[in-house]
């Protein structure tokens, strides 16, 4: 009997390898298929994915509120449907609000801007044609530069141009699209909010049904719950303080009655979304923008984002998201870069807290093998005691296992 059981498990286990190998290589070689259906699978569940989004975005404010209807008398189960009610209303006020202070704004600045743009380019082309008037030299090397950028810009017409055109069509067709995709999303962040305890259940349900080790699924679901912890707190502190850095700037620079003072505070204020560098990324096309105007205010500009950039990252940042990630400033640049790499500009913004999350399970592994070993799990132990010290103190502590 216990020879057939060998039998079995010997034939399971090549046959999982063989399957495995077989797997392997129909990933290598049909590699561009399966990357295509995977894209039409996403395309198609995009709406669930932004609806997931915003579910978890609005779910602190959902339940603030569910709280406080909870204490009234009369409302009892209808809290849960009152409050998402009032959180979508919310969330669509804000929407609507910002539409329609800021975006006609933001529609005046930018027509000026291409109003004003010829002028100002014919202003700086006037001032650098005095300059090299006066450096047969330096003439000569613009000059060169200014006919390869013409070059290049004709075959980029000739190349490009109807595609861009074709590109832009099939946008302006797919906006029906969109508008159903963002029906759909709002449609799913609803149903999510009203029953998000009976769908997490569920998920906990599949899991526990399939994993049946107690001090693995232990270690999962507080790897889930610290994850929740580091994206909550990092989104939210983020989108407030962005907007305080936005409105900051918005107040200074119309003190200092600069030009295009509404578009520059929402670029900054956007990009501030993203941790460090987010204020110095928006600073670059602002500073371009007063450059052509007056060199004068872009220094000026200039010297206001370094000085913005530091009161954020000093004091406003760390009082509203305390230590949310827990990551020195090295990882969080080596997590914009990888991230930014892999995922564009959105990886940018989410690469901090998911390099935490991944950041927290490396050092519950590490720590949980060093205590196996008898070693000490705390950073500041391996600093000054030396190698030779911390191998022996491990041989020690697996001798006394033994």
């Amino acid at each position: 009997m216990n020879q057939d059981r060998d039998y079995w498990k010997l034939g399971i286990t090549i046959f999982a390898s063989l399957s495995a190998t077989v797997c392997f290589f129909f990933l290598i070689f049909r590699f561009g298929e399966i990357r295509a259906a995977l894209g039409i699978i996403r395309s198609a569940l995009q709406p669930l994915f932004v609806g997931i989004a915003l579910a978890y975005v609005l779910c602190p404010v959902e339940k603030r509120l569910e709280r406080l209807l909870g204490r009234a008398k009369g409302l009892g189960r209808f809290a849960r449907p009152i409050s998402v009610l009032l959180t979508m209303i919310a969330a669509l006020a804000i929407l609507v609000l910002f539409c329609a202070l800021v975006v006609p704004q933001l529609v005046d600045s930018i027509s000026g801007l291409v109003r004003d743009l010829p002028k100002l380019l014919e202003t700086q082309l006037e001032k650098l044609n005095r300059y090299l008037k006066s450096d047969n030299d330096a003439a000569a090397a613009v000059m060169q530069m200014i006919e390869s950028s013409e070059n290049s810009l004709l075959a980029w017409i000739r190349t490009n141009l109807l595609a861009t055109v074709s590109t832009v069509a099939t946008s302006i067709l797919s906006m029906g699209s969109a508008l159903i995709n963002t029906v759909v999303s709002v449609v799913v962040t609803i149903y999510l909010l009203l029953g998000r305890e009976h769908y997490l259940a569920q998920c906990r349900k599949l899991f526990l049904s399939v994993s049946r080790n107690e001090r693995f699924n232990r270690a999962v679901f507080e790897a889930l719950t610290q994850t929740n912890r580091i994206f909550n707190g990092f989104i939210s502190g983020k989108l407030l303080d962005s907007l305080i850095v936005g409105i900051i700037c918005f107040v200074c620079l119309s003190l200092l009655r600069m030009p295009y003072a509404l578009l520059i505070s929402v670029i900054v204020g956007m990009t501030n979304i993203i941790p460090m560098f987010g204020p110095f990324i928006g600073a670059v096309p602002s500073a371009f923008l007063l450059l052509l105007v007056s060199p004068m205010k872009c220094l000026i500009f200039l010297v206001f984002i370094i000085i913005l950039q530091q009161v954020d990252g000093n004091i406003i940042g760390p009082r509203i998201l305390g230590n949310s990630t827990g990551l020195s400033a090295l990882y969080v640049t080596v997590a914009m870069l990888l991230f930014g790499k892999l995922m564009g500009f959105f990886g940018m913004i989410v690469g901090v807290p998911l390099f935490a999350t991944l950041y927290y399970i490396v050092k519950r592994l590490a720590e949980y093998s060093l205590r196996k070993q008898g070693l000490p799990a705390d950073t500041k132990e391996y600093v000054h005691r030396k190698n030779t010290e911390l191998v022996q103190e491990g041989a020690a502590g697996e001798g006394r296992k033994e």
